[in-house]
């Protein structure tokens, strides 16, 4: 059983990961698309982990409920809900985006209360303006620069999150009924799931041309894009579900939710830029925010 230190470690970790990951998710939803980008970490992470479990901890026994719940999550958070949340990163960018997720401790501590008996912090709503306050100024900035409010890209946000919230309350529930499963396992089996979301997108929506418009790119790109879904999929989920595993849900994403810090600063270098007043004003509020859900 993984310390409360150790827990946090592990979030804080996943986060930096994530962050990092997503320029480049963005950089290339924006040059080929989001569906595909989906498709093709989907297929690294599905082959990281299932190389990483057989060679180390072996697949965990699981139950068919168990299972379905953790089929169920990666098909619903990393295969649909990742589907929305890149098209907002191409949308309005990794920063903005990632803010919402914010909102995600509120949620899974509202669902955690009832689903799993852990306590639930009225105080922390309170963080709830702050991150509305980010909302609002992300959404100001875009009407002063593009004369609209951007709304597609933070629907688009919120709807991602939404659920990636709906996949971890799935996950946590079969780790509570699985008490030998172990993280690698348990990201294989979201895995699936998640290939099952883009083989039936592929099949009856969208053909995806893997492979296509892989080979078009340099060998710089492919690099990059396979280093950006091993951070993004493999490292990150992994250390995201250690400490998921053992940790209280709402404290857990909430250390998450720093990952618009990263990637705001991540953002500034990779455009060789500095952030500007909006941005400052709406990360200033996240922290703050960010504290009083801590």
């Amino acid at each position: 059983m993984a310390t409360h230190e150790q827990t946090l470690f592990y979030a804080l970790a996943a986060s930096l990961c994530f962050a990092l990951a997503c320029l480049i998710f963005t950089e290339y939803s924006r040059k080929i698309s989001s569906l595909w980008m989906n498709a093709f970490k989907a297929i690294i992470a599905f082959t990281a982990f299932g190389i990483a479990a057989l060679t180390t901890t072996g697949f965990s026994p699981i139950e068919l409920p168990a299972f379905a719940a953790l089929f169920s999550s990666g098909f619903l958070g990393l295969g649909i809900g990742d589907l929305f949340l890149l098209s907002a990163f191409a949308a309005i960018g990794a920063s903005r985006t990632l803010v919402l997720f914010a909102f995600q401790p509120i949620i899974l501590g509202i669902f955690s209360y009832f689903l799993f008996g852990q306590t639930l912090d009225m105080q922390k709503f309170w963080g709830l303006s702050f991150f509305l306050a980010c909302l609002f100024i992300f959404g100001y900035e875009s009407k002063r620069s593009k004369g609209h409010w951007d709304m597609k890209g933070l629907a688009l946000g919120l709807i991602g999150i939404s659920l990636d919230a709906v996949g971890v309350l799935q996950t946590r529930w079969a780790f509570n009924e699985t008490p030998g499963l172990n993280s690698l396992s348990a990201n294989f089996y979201r895995t699936i799931g998640t290939l099952v979301a883009f083989f039936l997108i592929s099949k009856f929506y969208r053909p995806l041309h893997l492979m296509l418009h892989f080979k078009k790119t340099t060998i710089k790109a492919k690099t990059v894009i396979i280093a950006g879904c091993i951070f993004g999929t493999f490292i990150s989920l992994l250390l995201y579900l250690k400490a998921l595993q053992s940790g209280h849900l709402a404290t857990v994403s909430g250390v998450a939710i720093t990952s618009p810090l990263f990637a705001a600063l991540f953002e500034c270098i990779w455009e060789k830029r500095l952030p500007n007043r909006y941005h400052v004003l709406a990360l200033t509020c996240f922290v703050i925010g960010f504290y009083i859900v801590l």
